[in-house]
């Protein structure tokens, strides 16, 4: 088995903060929920976790290692949606949308991550293999209230929500067998010179 992703999300909400973090121009951003805003400009958090629908039903992966054959089920596939907020701590509402417009433009312009903006400490979580989409994910007013109904007592600050897929995370699931070394088809075969034979 070549690694099992478990570490995946992580890596990911990683990656989201540091592409902000490194654009914004020292705008102070964090990766927390609107409620634990403290002195920060932004805030980026993840709210929902879906499987993604599309390669639920993904075949298994065969690999082929020391004369055997170990299949696995094929990697679970998230789609992961993040709110992020602009805040107005200070009262300057301006500077919170400024801030706002800025980091949907650094999304808008990285919609496909890959490469050395993926962050990731170990094998267990995004490959040098892994591609991000990130899209806007336009939600309705009341869905957006929904949301913000989880943070007791905090005001409501202007938001918006973005998909981040795929998300994938290795199954620990393997059968190792041994591979089939050959196939003998003993079937009828074409014999012309018995043709016109007896006529």
């Amino acid at each position: 088995m070549s690694g099992t992703h478990v570490e995946t999300l992580r890596d990911v909400s990683r990656t989201l903060l540091d592409l902000l973090t490194n654009n914004m121009g020292g705008v102070a951003v964090a990766l927390a929920s609107p409620k634990n805003a403290g002195t920060n400009r932004l805030t980026l958090f993840l709210y929902k976790v879906t499987e993604n629908p599309d390669l639920k039903n993904a075949p298994p992966i065969v690999e082929r290692n020391n004369g055997s054959l170990t299949e696995r089920h094929a990697p679970l596939t998230l789609d992961a949606y993040y709110l992020l907020t602009a805040h107005a701590a200070d009262g300057d509402l301006l500077e919170a949308h400024l801030a706002l417009s800025k980091a949907m433009g650094i999304f808008n312009d990285n919609g496909v991550i890959r490469g050395s903006l993926l962050r990731a400490e170990n094998d267990t979580g995004l490959t040098a293999d892994s591609i991000l989409r990130v899209t806007l994910n336009p939600i309705s007013m009341e869905d957006m209230t929904r949301i913000w109904s989880v943070f007791p007592d905090t005001p409501y600050e202007i938001s918006v929500s973005y998909l981040v897929t795929p998300v994938e995370i290795d199954s620990t699931v393997e059968v190792t067998g041994a591979p089939v070394v050959d196939q003998i088809h003993d079937q009828g075969h074409y014999q012309p010179e018995l043709q016109g034979a007896g006529a």
